[in-house]
């Protein structure tokens, strides 16, 4: 930033890292990192003119508001976004938009605002002759169908997202380098199984998900691809497949809990969308435990405890749970501190980490 002449160069730069940082913390699952950021890259962009990173950082910002299950605040971050496409459009702004709100619509049970949104960006695409961005396209919207298919039992939707996935699919010889919108695909067509009863189907469609994210190298935490691939590996994978997904999903919930700073965030997380969705998968009562806890064992912790520490991860407060109990505050206070300290956990943090790592729920 020193060697920067003008107070505008080292500005641009700012908001380049600002940004950065965001879009880095919402492919690792780091919400409160990916909120203030993308905040912050909004406002610096917006004051600087920086229309693009403006754009971008507005979306982001959206994206990371639903995985809380906030609509709300994900609708008025959008709102900033159109404003930008209103002022200074461009045929990507628009695409990205309508991909935006197709989710948005989605994650509010709308499913013909989601189809309407999304098919849109699929003809946009197809119009500007993109086929990266026809398969993203494609695959956003068959896993959207997909999810909202399965949650209605409704043959409609599953149908579309069966098309959209196989119309995805057939586009990936045309694209260079490892797009995951072949693995997104692939997640649709397994939910899609998983909904109509054919589980083969769907560990199939998982098997290929999964081997396209490791020939890719795939590092991010695309928790939309992840937990359709854990449901059909859980479902009907082999024992060994089983045991693997249930210890991997146990390793990313607890980084992701100790890797929250904010603790209303991580409790918001974990009521939300995604992280609810994960504490459902990776929860498996008959799982075997695989860790301890520091030097402790499980073998201190009761019934009681193992109630309690399930309305933590769950999110809950103190005075949530109190309530939930019908029991004081004070006494949860206590009844806390004595579970931290038999688990060897010193946050809510650790007793989350150490909740998914051990298997102890």
């Amino acid at each position: 930033l020193a060697s920067f002449t003008s107070e505008s160069q080292r500005a641009f730069a700012e908001v380049q890292m600002l940004y950065g940082v965001h879009v880095f913390a919402r492919a690792k699952v780091i919400p409160d990192l990916a909120l203030s950021r993308g905040a912050e890259a909004y406002e610096r962009a917006r004051a600087i003119g920086d229309r693009q990173l403006e754009f971008l950082a507005a979306g982001g910002t959206a994206m990371s508001n639903l995985e809380l299950g906030d609509l709300d605040e994900a609708t008025s971050w959008l709102d900033r976004a159109a404003a930008v496409v209103a002022e200074s459009p461009t045929p990507a702004r628009g695409r990205q938009q309508e991909l935006w709100r197709g989710l948005a619509d989605a994650a509010r049970g709308d499913a013909d605002g989601m189809r309407s949104h999304l098919e849109r960006a699929v003809q946009m695409a197809a119009d500007q002759g993109l086929p990266a961005a026809r398969c993203e396209a494609l695959a956003t919207l068959a896993l959207a169908a997909a999810s909202l298919g399965k949650e209605r039992d409704e043959q409609e939707l599953l149908s579309l997202a069966e098309g959209s996935a196989v119309g995805a699919k057939e586009l990936l010889p045309l694209l260079p380098g490892h797009a995951p919108w072949g693995a997104r695909a692939d997640a649709a067509l397994a939910m899609v199984a998983l909904s109509r009863g054919e589980p083969d189907r769907a560990v199939e469609a998982a098997r290929s998900a999964v081997s396209a994210l490791q020939e890719a190298q795939h590092e991010d935490l695309d928790l939309d691809i992840l937990m359709p691939l854990a449901a059909a590996m859980t479902a009907a994978g082999t024992d060994e497949e089983r045991t693997g997904t249930l210890s991997y999903l146990r390793l990313q919930a607890a980084v992701i809990a100790n890797r929250i700073v904010d603790e209303e965030i991580r409790r918001r997380w974990f009521r939300g969308p995604a992280g609810s969705a994960l504490a459902a998968l990776a929860l498996d009562p008959e799982a075997p435990i695989v860790r301890t806890a520091k030097d402790t064992t499980v073998e201190g912790v009761g019934s009681d405890d193992v109630d309690l520490l399930k309305l933590v991860v769950q999110g809950l407060s103190n005075e949530e749970i109190a309530e939930r109990l019908d029991v004081p505050a004070t006494e949860i206070a206590r009844r806390l501190s004595s579970m931290y300290a038999t688990i060897g956990a010193s946050s809510r943090a650790d007793a989350t980490a150490f909740a998914f790592q051990s298997g102890i729920l």
